[in-house]
């Protein structure tokens, strides 16, 4: 029940990681003025692969 509850909390925090990355790299000067674009985008690319090595180490046990 656990393992299940943190899978489906692990496989959303991936996609909103990827909605956001996505978004981002789309249309970058919609999200803020006087911005390091590439320091955001790569805190994003950071959460979704911090979200997805959880989620691999999680299906491994």
């Amino acid at each position: 029940m656990i393992k299940e509850a943190l899978v489906k909390k692990l496989e959303g925090e991936i996609e909103v990681a990827k909605a956001d990355l996505r978004t981002f790299l789309a249309n970058p000067m919609g999200v803020a003025e006087h911005i390091d674009y590439v320091i955001t985008a790569e805190k994003k690319l950071e959460a979704l692969a911090h979200a997805e090595d959880k989620l691999e180490s999680l299906t491994k046990l």
